[in-house]
């Protein structure tokens, strides 16, 4: 039980606050106050470098990912889309320069309220179809 306590310990936000305290105002590196409270000394070093940056302990609101596009980009998609509503999703990316790839020009489309579109197929001819083309063909 005692073992499973150490090897969990950095996951406990109460842990990553003093670790962060004690590198922060304590004076000691983020890899000694991480070892301090049995957390790996990477992942000291990313809660500090976490906290430098959002300036907050834990998550960022969010998915923490950064976003590919830019609104104006987004409805730049869309427009194309609906203007051109049998281009497929590479066709859209180089008519309107989107950065992002195939899976997140579809969730974008489907985010604006837009499914794919298809165009009507013909249907194929058969023999029998040859031969009544032939037929006209012949009493031209």
């Amino acid at each position: 039980m005692f073992f499973i306590l150490i090897t969990m310990a950095h996951h406990d936000r109460c842990i990553c606050e003093c670790v962060i305290a004690l590198a922060e105002k304590g004076g000691l590196s983020a890899s000694t106050a991480g070892e301090l409270y049995g957390v790996p000394m990477s992942t000291a070093k990313e809660w500090l470098r976490k906290y430098w940056r959002d300036q907050q302990v834990g998550r960022r609101k969010g998915t923490g990912l950064w976003r590919v596009s830019s609104s104006a980009q987004d409805a730049a998609l869309v427009a194309g889309a609906e203007r051109n509503s049998f281009f497929s999703a590479r066709d859209l990316k180089a008519a309107t320069g989107f950065p992002g790839q195939k899976d997140m020009i579809i969730s974008r489309l489907r985010a604006a309220g837009l499914r794919a579109q298809h165009a009507a197929v013909n249907e194929l001819l058969n023999d029998e179809h040859n031969y009544t083309i032939q037929c006209l063909l012949r009493a031209m």
